[in-house]
């Protein structure tokens, strides 16, 4: 086996599990209802769910296409295949991003039919530097070309996620597990702000907070494990 071929194998497993993974985190509808995508390193092609259920996702149900939608290995159901364009619009406006998963994840959605953008009102999210407001794509039907074309005009180059009004949301990164944390952090990050509009409206972290915010995360990062030999106070400090 090729070293390419081992590595696309490998990609498959690890599309399995982060489908368990968004499963599990409840960042998903009721129906199941998901896709995914991830860009096979230094080519133009990607593996993509040709089933519309991440529920019970198989290494059998991941073909490999073209960014153009053109199958390479495996089938492509049909309605997978009307949302290839929706996948590679993210690689071509972002050629560092290596994954791409959408859903319906319930409380994100709510902002998108809201059309409302999700900004930066919870810690999680600025600890990952996904401080930006999250900008919604206008409606248009699924998969279709002007639906591709608003979700283009929305994203920038910080983008790691774009709603999808009245439909869900997209996140992506350069790595699959890196854009479910954003599917979930999102997710999280939606429902507290829907529970603080009950009672008020949601704080917006000032943009001092958030630096402080990313540098204690970082310098926490650097200092490395603590053990019995560490003390404490060298952390917190």
């Amino acid at each position: 086996m090729s070293s390419q071929v081992a590595r696309v194998e490998q990609l498959r497993e690890q599309m399995v599990r982060a489908a368990q993974a968004i499963l599990k985190s409840g960042a998903i509808s009721r129906s199941g209802h998901g896709n995914m995508s991830v860009r096979i390193p230094g080519t133009d092609t990607m593996l993509l769910t040709s089933v519309s259920n991440l529920e019970h996702l198989s290494v059998d149900q991941l073909p490999l296409v073209t960014l153009g939608g053109r199958v390479v290995d495996g089938e492509l159901d049909p309605t997978s295949a009307e949302i290839v364009h929706m996948h590679g619009v993210v690689y071509g406006k972002n050629t560092g991003m290596g994954a791409v998963i959408h859903t319906h994840a319930p409380y994100t959605t709510t902002f998108a039919v809201a059309n409302r953008p999700i900004e930066c009102w919870y810690e999680g999210l600025a600890r990952f530097d996904l401080t930006d407001p999250v900008a919604v794509a206008r409606y248009a039907p699924r998969g279709s070309p002007e639906s591709v074309s608003y979700i283009a005009d929305v994203m920038t180059e910080r983008s790691r996620a774009v709603l999808l009004q009245n439909h869900g949301v997209l996140t992506f990164e350069h790595d699959l597990m890196s854009a479910v944390r954003v599917l979930v952090l999102l997710e999280e990050a939606a429902e507290l702000g829907l529970r603080a509009s009950l009672i008020g409206q949601p704080t917006l972290i000032p943009q001092a907070a958030i630096e402080y915010t990313q540098r204690r995360a970082q310098e926490f990062a650097e200092r490395g494990q603590v053990t019995a030999h560490t003390p404490m106070e060298d952390h917190l400090h």
